[in-house]
């Protein structure tokens, strides 16, 4: 059962944090390593200079296999040391200790990168060399995640920067994700000598001639995002580089028989004179635009075309990248892959195949289509073994896009893998563009008569932040809202994803809101629970209370426990507050807790407008802090140990309830 400081948690964030504007502050971690003690003692692949991160004589690339010794003791320790089991100390060992270990770590080797980093780098005033070299060499591990951590939690956010540190980055730079791309940029805006991050940067392109095009490429780019301004001299990286640039016009829809030609041409127009730099032009269907994508040779024309597009109010341009092996392969462009240098990693995705024109999908019909799970997903026990084959072999697939949609929709319900790592890899598996047909299978997976675990699945990978969503979508996901439970499940964290989804897009946010406001003008239709969820939604979503909250205010009984100090016995803890409050209306019920020797008082109060009485009172002088706010339900009683007897002051059932 849980205690009070556990209930904390979840009560008071999603409850409080709507009700009350609380000043937030940061408090430290406890350390993840003890402070270093001194010794003499001699430690075996002791991190010592010189180091390659910061070495000035020559470039030292990160070497994972090298630095790191396959050691499987060492492994064990590591794993003792992680478990409390074994004590290191000082600083050098427990960082040698790593070195030694961190290849067979049965733990998550993520994990303690993400500690090294930020007990030894990351914000911290004095930045330890030792544990930068650490993440300097983990960077280029083999396994993408440990890679991902170390380059996160280290050389992305050293503040005295050197030159083989911004070399690596720039070079590591065309391989990275986007995210991790910008969080380079980010790292060198925020810490560190400005003016020393520029010097380092313009020393790379004096020498880019020593260079790939890629890493100068990136280092352009780079510039671009820490300072907004081109480095000087540009005109000497003309001819540089390969650069993919993809727009559509907001006019020209897939359906047109000439889309494809109509953009073509545009691009042909814009590069009249220099079409020798043109060296390839396809074209995508994405989101119902017909999308041309232009691989184009060097700067200047990239430049170009770029600066004219921008020009045309009925042009969007979607992506302008260096064209790289990794955006080859999340793009789905595999007809370029003879642009890239020999030995480029080539792509395992699916072979693009365009949407059939005339198909017709729920999501985006004109009158609201409900997501049906059991019709739409076949029940195809043979096509489920067949899904996980090619799920087993997805690193060596052969089918395309269109071939792996069919087989999903007819496999999902008898995979035998669990609907999160399905949908998790059919999403990453299309990348760009986004095929209809595939959200249309996330669609239909909202569905909230279907299992859950799907429901969860497909709005986590299919309609998160950033996803363009069509009426029927918006009206889908209101449904997923305000479908039971409304206990504390997951259900609550899937709530706070569709909110969260739609937070960037003002009509989506609107169009939502006015759903909750027709729901709550039935609020005698709602039970307690569901009434709290869809105030909760209407408020998060408009940033005011709905028009008719005080037709509710009295509506369900709310349980706080708040602190009894200073008061040294229970007693005195619940006189305390019972003087405080005073005879009121709102208070139902107060009574002493003792958790642990910390002396809290449980109040129950009567409705919304009860609760936020309540919490104002307690704001005032002198202040006595809430530790967990919630609606009383059967379940929270269920769940409380301290809560057993609260069940006669549950309000009566409704009938939707019974």
């Amino acid at each position: 059962m849980q205690s009070t400081s556990e209930w904390n948690r979840r009560g008071l964030v999603l409850f409080l944090m709507l009700l009350v504007s609380i000043a937030c502050c940061v408090t430290g971690h406890e350390p993840a390593f003890a402070e270093e003690k001194s010794t003499a003692e001699t430690i075996p692949f002791k991190i010592e200079p010189p180091f390659a991160w910061n070495r000035t004589d020559k470039y030292v690339p990160p070497d994972f296999q090298a630095f790191f010794p396959d050691d499987k003791q060492a492994g064990a320790q590591l794993d003792q040391m992680i478990d409390g089991k074994l004590k290191v100390n000082s600083i050098d060992e427990r960082l040698a200790l790593i070195r030694r270990g961190l290849r067979n770590c049965s733990r998550h080797r993520t994990t303690l990168l993400g500690q090294v980093g930020n007990q030894y780098i990351w914000n911290r005033k004095e930045q330890d060399p030792r544990a930068i070299e650490l993440m300097y060499h983990a960077s280029a591990s083999d396994d993408g995640e440990v890679a991902h951590s170390a380059l996160y939690h280290g050389p992305t956010v050293v503040s005295d920067r050197s030159e083989n540190l911004v070399r690596m980055l720039m070079e590591q730079y065309p391989g990275l994700d986007g995210q991790m791309q910008q969080r380079i940029a980010w790292g060198m805006r925020t810490y560190g000598d400005k003016e020393q991050t520029r010097m380092l940067l313009l020393k790379l392109l004096d020498d880019h001639k020593q260079l790939n095009d890629q890493t100068v490429g990136a280092t352009l780019e780079t510039w671009q995002a820490v300072f907004e301004t081109d480095p000087p001299d540009m005109e000497r990286f003309d001819d540089l580089g390969l650069w993919i640039v993809a727009f559509h016009r907001a006019d020209v829809s897939a359906t047109h028989p000439r889309a494809a030609e109509i953009l073509r041409e545009m691009v042909l127009k814009i590069l009249r004179r220099h079409e020798d730099g043109l060296l390839e032009f396809v074209s995508r269907v994405d989101e119902g635009h017909e999308t041309a994508v232009v691989l184009v040779k060097g700067l200047k024309l990239r430049k170009r075309l770029v600066d004219t597009l921008s020009k045309y109010s009925h042009v969007e341009i979607d992506f302008n990248e260096l064209f790289t092996a990794r955006i080859l392969q999340t793009r789905r462009l595999n007809e370029l892959a003879r642009f890239l240098p020999e030995g480029s990693p080539q792509s395992h995705l699916p072979t693009y195949t365009r949407p059939p024109a005339e198909a017709k999908y729920a999501y985006e019909s004109k009158e609201f289509v409900a997501p049906d799970y059991k019709s739409y997903f076949a029940d195809d026990a043979e096509a489920g073994r067949q899904l996980d084959d090619a799920y087993a072999n997805r690193l060596q697939l052969k089918m395309t896009d269109e071939e792996l949609l069919e087989l999903f929709r007819r496999g999902q319900r008898h995979s035998t893998h669990s609907p999160g790592i399905m949908f998790g890899w059919i999403f990453g598996a299309l990348g760009w563009p986004r095929d209809p047909r595939l959200t249309e299978i996330f669609y239909q997976g909202l569905d909230p008569t279907g299992p859950p675990a799907v429901r969860k699945a497909a709005l986590y990978y299919g309609f998160g932040l950033g996803t363009k969503k069509t009426k029927n979508v918006l009206q889908a996901l209101y449904h997923v809202y305000m479908a039971p439970p409304f206990d504390d499940t997951t259900n609550r964290n899937m709530r706070r994803r569709i909110l969260w989804g739609v937070r960037d897009h003002e009509d989506d946010k609107y169009y939502l809101s006015t759903l909750f406001a027709q729901a709550l003008r039935k609020h005698d239709q709602l039970s307690d629970s569901m009434l709290q969820m869809v105030d909760m939604a209407y408020q998060q979503l408009t940033g005011s209370e709905p028009p008719n909250a005080e037709e509710y205010a009295s509506r369900g009984v709310y349980l706080v426990i708040c602190s009894g100090r200073p008061a040294r016995t229970l007693e005195e803890a619940e006189q305390l507050v019972s003087r405080r409050l005073g005879k009121n209306e709102h208070v139902i019920h107060t009574q002493g807790l003792d958790e642990k020797g910390q002396k809290n008082v449980i109040v129950i109060v009567r409705g919304r407008a009860g609760l936020d009485w309540l919490i104002e009172n307690l704001k005032t002088e002198p202040h006595l802090p809430i530790y967990f706010a919630d609606l009383l339900t059967p379940e929270l009683i269920e769940r409380g140990k301290y809560f057993k007897g609260f069940e006669k002051y549950l309000p009566a059932k409704r009938p939707e309830e019974e």
